[in-house]
């Protein structure tokens, strides 16, 4: 065995995920690399039995792998990926190291981290020399966890959302993964560009934030956007210094060349419209008034509008694999159901301290003229207290009846109210269907741990809000009775829109099994495309849940291993080792 040289330094770069890196230095590694590599990677067989046997003797070892004294993540893909190779070297070639390398530095431009594989490591070993014996190894290992890191990063995400968020049900779809004799073909072929492609979500929603994250970095590049000093609130007609910066500060963002005509510090008619497409694109009241709300946005510097289309790019890799053919999505930040085939509406969530979890279903049940009966938790804390000032009246203004915790049917007038409380209120409220029913005229199952459902509702006047977090969990829909119609559709020709009324003006309940049940997803996104606008434009949403910064703390961590769950899920689904 040769004698193992000096270990090279180790220089790591401070991460920023929001810096590009000058492309110089990669040509000129480039370049060392395909002149190295061949003298170094495509050894003679008998070298590459050696090194076999030092990758053999490496992977068989108990510990935690490492190589170049760093961590190696993906430790259980690897070792498995090796085994199936018979422990042969697998970077045997120029071609996949120059595309591995290509993809470490592209992968800024999908929000993730270039250091998190290896880059500096691959740097120090590619660049200084032939590498032989345990650097020989330690390469082959870096560059496998390289590759193994990003694929599943591209194609699931860098982040466990069910390590984050325990209702999250969402599964990657191993039908849609490259099996190990893909990964080793695609190796021996030098098509590791193309491997790590497929894993990159496709998707419009997932390429046009890419785009805009891409075009907020160079946002920043240029020096951001000004802040506007607090102030009383700026109208049109006003001038004023303040008018000037806040014409400045929307088209550094939107580029639009129109704001550079006329009187900068005077809020004219373009300044006005710019300023109302500034609030749609925030879910705020379109108005044309920069008041505290509107003053808050603006004031967010790009810096930050990155990190949330980071994010938001790291949801979506979440998401995209496997999504059904036909499904409805609830956007919980954006307060709008989708149809996978156009249709939209607006939605009511839950409120910050009543949050709507996120995970997927599938709707079973429409009921007509549903009744309500209150969770324990919104009786004792929101309804007692009237209650008890006044029972048979309340009951009788909320078309509600009393009942026994088993369903029975009380008389409130036998009832001893005097001694009833929250600790001592052995009874369940269910209000009758009807228009003020809290449930609307109608309502959408889908089986949960969560009590989560789509409904409708007598409140009409929560959808003017432009942003709307005002329910205890559940999703109440604008257009119910156009969602119950075409949820219905698929239960015969009789399921008409005038059936369907007709049943509503009956007034009895009544409850029907979907013939085939449709999927349900219900997302958090913060950041988004404009999709009634139509534009490349991002609508960016106030994160109403908090969730956004633990999301981009573990995507700025360093990684952690999710290559063991993933096979687990394989074999799972596939019934099948990987």
């Amino acid at each position: 065995m040769p004698a193992s040289r000096p270990r090279r330094p180790l220089q790591k770069e401070p991460f920023d995920p929001d810096m590009r890196r000058p492309s110089l230095p990669f040509v000129v590694s480039l370049c060392t690399v395909l002149v190295m590599a061949a003298a170094t990677l495509a050894a003679p067989s008998a070298a590459a039995a050696d090194l076999a046997g030092l990758l053999r003797e490496r992977l068989e070892q108990p510990a935690p792998l490492q190589a170049h004294d760093e961590p190696i993540i993906e430790h259980t893909l690897l070792r498995h990926l090796y085994r199936r190779n018979d422990y042969r070297p697998l970077w045997t070639g120029t071609r996949g190291i120059t595309a591995l390398r290509q993809w470490i530095d592209r992968s800024m431009e999908e929000g993730l981290n270039p250091d998190d594989y290896h880059r500096a490591a691959l740097r120090v070993l590619l660049d200084g020399g032939p590498v032989e014996g345990p650097d020989a190894v330690d390469l082959e290992l870096l560059l496998s966890d390289a590759m193994l890191l990003l694929g599943v990063h591209l194609g699931t995400g860098k982040v466990d959302a069910a390590r984050l968020f325990r209702e999250w049900n969402y599964l990657p779809d191993a039908d849609r993964a490259p099996t190990s004799t893909e990964v080793l073909e695609s190796l021996r072929a030098g098509r590791i560009g193309e491997l790590l492609a497929a894993r990159v979500p496709d998707g419009p929603i997932y390429r046009t934030l890419r785009a805009a994250l891409a075009r907020y970095r160079a946002i920043r590049d240029r020096g951001g956007w000004p802040l506007l000093p607090a102030g009383p609130a700026l109208h049109p007609g006003d001038c004023s210094p303040r008018v000037a910066l806040l014409r400045e500060r929307l088209a550094r963002e939107s580029g639009d060349a129109s704001l550079e005509g006329g009187d900068a510090a005077c809020f004219d008619a373009v300044l006005e419209q710019a300023v109302r497409h500034f609030q749609r694109l925030h879910l705020l009241e379109e108005d044309g008034v920069v008041g505290r709300k509107t003053l808050a946005e603006l004031n967010v510097p790009v810096h930050e509008r990155i990190d949330q289309l980071r994010v938001n790019l790291e949801r979506i890799r979440w998401l995209h694999h496997g999504l059904p053919e036909d499904f409805y999505a609830a956007d919980l930040a954006g307060f709008r159901l989708y149809h996978r085939q156009g249709w939209s509406s607006p939605i009511v969530v839950g409120k910050a301290y009543h949050q709507t979890p996120a995970f997927h279903d599938l709707i079973e049940i429409v009921e007509i003229n549903p009744t309500w009966t209150v969770p324990r938790s919104i009786t004792v804390r929101e309804i007692l207290p009237e209650l008890l000032r006044d029972p048979p009246g309340y009951l009788r203004r909320k078309d509600m009846e009393l009942l026994t915790m088993r369903g029975e049917p009380v008389d409130p007038a036998t009832v001893d109210w005097s001694a009833l409380g929250p600790l001592n209120f052995p009874y369940v409220l269910r209000q009758r269907p009807g228009p003020d029913n809290a449930l609307g005229r109608i309502k959408f199952l889908f089986p949960n741990p969560y009590s989560v459902y789509l409904h409708d509702t007598p409140a009409r006047e929560l959808f003017r809000h432009p942003r709307r977090a005002f329910s205890h969990g559940c999703i109440r829909v604008a257009k119910a009775v156009e969602l119950g119609e075409r949820l219905l559709r698929g239960n015969g020709p009789q399921w008409t829109a005038a059936y369907i009324r007709e049943l509503i003006d009956a007034g009895e309940t009544v409850r029907v099994r979907l013939a085939q049940p449709v999927p349900i997803l219900i997302v958090y996104l913060t950041a988004m495309p404009d999709l009634i606008g139509g534009t490349d434009a991002i609508q960016f949403r106030e994160d109403i849940y908090r969730r956004d910064p633990r999301v981009l703390a573990e995507l700025d961590a360093p990684p952690r291993e999710r290559g063991a769950a993933l096979l687990e899920e394989y074999r799972r689904q596939r019934g099948t080792e990987w």
